[in-house]
């Protein structure tokens, strides 16, 4: 009877949970909003007419003492992927025109002009790319990247070989990309399937460190103004922390699956159509990274969860909240951080050993499977490992909580915790 009592406590709890944090205004707002704002992100691309943000500089001029490597140099530029919209030759150059270019950059009449130099006689060449940013990495690849073929122009034209013959040879090839997939080779579009990956990676972040702070700052909030005693009146501190976080975590799958809903539906419609969109999979959603997603959401919030909770029941005030978050975000914010390397190593040994450690478990593993999906012992190995720590800390979280929620007007310090959880 007392653990049908308790089960039943626990439930309530979590229902009132629920259908508080539901029936707010919050939920509703970003419920809607995060998908208004992705899916007008999309427009904006597609009303960009598809193109590109890294298409390079469009008005750009070129400096050059030797008339014809400055004509080279725009041959090859005409012919990149995204051509600049025009060219200006000054060669030579003069003081008064350089004077006027950098009048044009500042301007923004021009993204900027190339300066290449080569003393008579000599072989080596000075070139020298001035735009308006530091930052112009694009523009600055596009440079060295012309002005490499252009040389080696200069140099198979010299050796005799005609226009036709050296376009030919210096024709760019295009690498079409494959994966392999149950033992069978599918195509695959690498820049989509990490847009896929990247967006559920950060929105799985997201979620469990913003429910897990809101886990911590609704025990504050429920501490000071007394209301656990009422509570605890007709249910255990166990209860009451467990009812919590099942509520909160029903709230967040509540909200992804609506989330998931609408991508379904946006999936499958003409206007997707009309983006050349053809289903989830043409989002860059595999059906692992869709099966996984909730499972990781659900460890990795009860994780981090009874955490908070533990924290939030042993501060007095909301500002003392603000001093465990750290707690909380670092081994999340270390996941994200090694999002490159893990997505272009899923199989190096640092990348296996991390996916394995609880606290990053639930996005370094997920990064592991939306990039190449793990041999399956180690699949079941990270998420036994993060079950089995999630109990553990729900049993720590519980003794903390049981004794810190009824301690008002102090901060408790590591040694009392401690000594928490050898009471009963």
């Amino acid at each position: 009877m007392p653990s049908r009592m308790t089960l039943r406590n626990t439930l309530l709890v979590a229902k009132r949970e629920y259908l508080e944090r539901v029936r707010s205004r919050i939920f509703r707002i970003t419920t809607v909003l995060v998908p208004i704002a992705v899916g007008g992100i999309g427009f904006l691309l597609i009303g960009m007419g598809g193109q590109r943000l890294d298409q390079g500089v469009r008005q750009l001029a070129i400096v050059s003492n030797e008339p014809q490597l400055a004509a080279d140099v725009q041959t090859v530029l005409q012919q990149i992927e995204y051509p600049p919209q025009s060219i200006e030759i000054f060669a030579p150059g003069t003081p008064a025109d350089l004077s006027a270019l950098n009048q044009a950059v500042e301007q923004h009449r021009i993204g900027g002009y190339l300066i290449l130099t080569r003393e008579p006689g000599q072989s080596r060449l000075e070139a020298t790319w001035v735009s308006g940013s530091a930052t112009d990495f694009v523009g600055q690849d596009e440079m060295k990247g012309a002005v490499r073929d252009a040389l080696v122009r200069e140099q198979l034209s010299s050796r005799g070989m005609t226009d036709s013959q050296i376009k030919t040879l210096l024709k760019s090839v295009k690498l079409d990309t494959m994966q392999v997939k149950n033992g069978q080779t599918v195509a695959s579009n690498a820049g989509r399937s990490f847009a896929g990956a990247y967006v559920l990676i950060l929105v799985l972040y997201g979620a469990v460190l913003i429910y897990g702070i809101n886990i911590a700052r609704s025990v504050v909030e429920e501490k000071t103004t007394r209301i656990f005693e009422v509570l605890l009146a007709t249910a255990s501190p166990d209860s009451l922390m467990v009812g919590k976080l099942l509520g909160v975590g029903a709230v967040g799958l509540t909200q992804m699956a609506i989330w998931t809903a609408l991508g379904a539906l946006y999936a499958g419609s003409s206007l997707a159509a009309a983006a050349k969109v053809h289903g989830l999979s043409s989002l860059g959603l595999t059906r692992p990274e869709l099966i996984f997603f909730p499972v990781f959401f659900l460890l990795g919030f009860f994780f981090y969860s009874a955490m908070a909770a533990a924290l939030g029941s042993a501060v007095s005030g909301e500002q003392d909240v603000q001093q465990f978050i750290f707690i909380l975000v670092a081994p999340l914010a270390i996941s994200v951080l090694l999002l490159p390397y893990v997505l272009g190593n899923p199989s190096s040994t640092a990348s296996v050993v991390l996916s394995l450690i609880p606290p990053f478990t639930p996005i370094i593993l997920y990064m592991r499977i939306c990039s190449q999906v793990p041999p399956v012992w180690q699949v079941a190995l990270g998420v036994a490992l993060l079950a089995a720590s999630v109990w553990g800390m729900i049993w720590l979280a519980a003794r903390i909580y049981r004794i810190g929620v009824l301690m008002y007007g102090k901060r408790a310090t590591l040694p009392e915790m401690l000594r928490w959880l050898r009471y009963s």
